[in-house]
């Protein structure tokens, strides 16, 4: 009995210890989550400027295109 005591207090111990290790990589987790993010909106902005930027061009190039179309 006092083995099967002994026993469980290990194993109670041990789930304790994955228990920590779990809650450190959870947070580990959510900070490079939080990279990620602040990566995506980064991202998302860049996008944002470049078809700002192009949308001009490409509507001037449709406008040739079309243009080119009708001459056929």
């Amino acid at each position: 009995m006092l083995n099967e005591i002994q026993g469980m207090i290990a194993e109670i111990q041990k789930i304790r210890n994955q228990f920590g290790q779990l809650q450190e990589n959870l947070q580990q987790l959510q900070e490079a989550l939080t990279g990620v993010n602040r990566f995506l909106d980064d991202v998302n902005k860049d996008v944002a400027k470049w078809q700002f930027k192009s949308q001009p061009r490409l509507a001037r190039m449709q406008k040739i295109a079309d243009r080119l179309n009708e001459n056929k």
